[in-house]
């Protein structure tokens, strides 16, 4: 579910998005299902390697104006616990290159217990709009499933958050 700000120029006519949903964004889930699976991917000689399993996307054009909220559902090889699960997402640490950096949050992702979050307009400016907000987290319909909500704010966390934070790694790095 992306938010109208996501839309870029010219964006989504005004009166398209009042009181109404886009079902369809061009080119947009085939993005996600590329991007998710390199970034979910590993390092292997100096280039990266796709996460070796099925992503699939339905991008949706909501009426929020800021943060992209993501409905999942993940499939793992072997019996998984909500609780633990909860406990690995809330003890995500980035690492000291990326913790200590200036515009990094305190937490990368928050896990949210309320059965109503995450939600844009309260959530998005979590960690200063650098955090991911995660709840509804359940078991899926077996033992080796998970259903659960992820929201992040897509211009300061996605966009520009992220190439500001990218670019501090560097400098830290002495890359640049």
């Amino acid at each position: 579910y992306q938010a109208i700000s996501g839309a870029g120029y010219p964006g989504v006519p005004s009166y398209d998005i009042i009181d109404n949903l886009i079902p369809f964004i061009s080119e947009e889930e085939e993005k996600v299902e590329r991007e998710s699976k390199k970034m979910l991917g590993r390092l292997v000689d100096g280039k990266i390697e796709n996460a070796d399993f099925d992503v699939q996307a339905t991008c949706v054009r909501v009426p929020v104006l800021d943060g992209h909220t993501v409905a999942i559902h993940a499939e793992f090889e072997e019996e998984v616990d909500v609780e633990d699960a909860k406990k690995v997402l809330e003890g995500f640490d980035p690492g000291p290159d990326v913790r200590n950096l200036p515009s990094s949050p305190e937490k990368a992702i928050i896990v949210r217990e309320e059965g109503d979050r995450p939600q844009p307009r309260y959530d998005r400016l979590a960690g200063r709009g650098m955090s991911v907000s995660v709840g509804r987290i359940r078991r899926g319909a077996n033992k080796r499933s998970l259903l659960f909500i992820s929201h992040g704010h897509n211009t300061i966390r996605g966009a520009a958050g992220g190439a500001v934070l990218l670019a501090e790694l560097m400098r830290s790095k002495k890359f640049i």
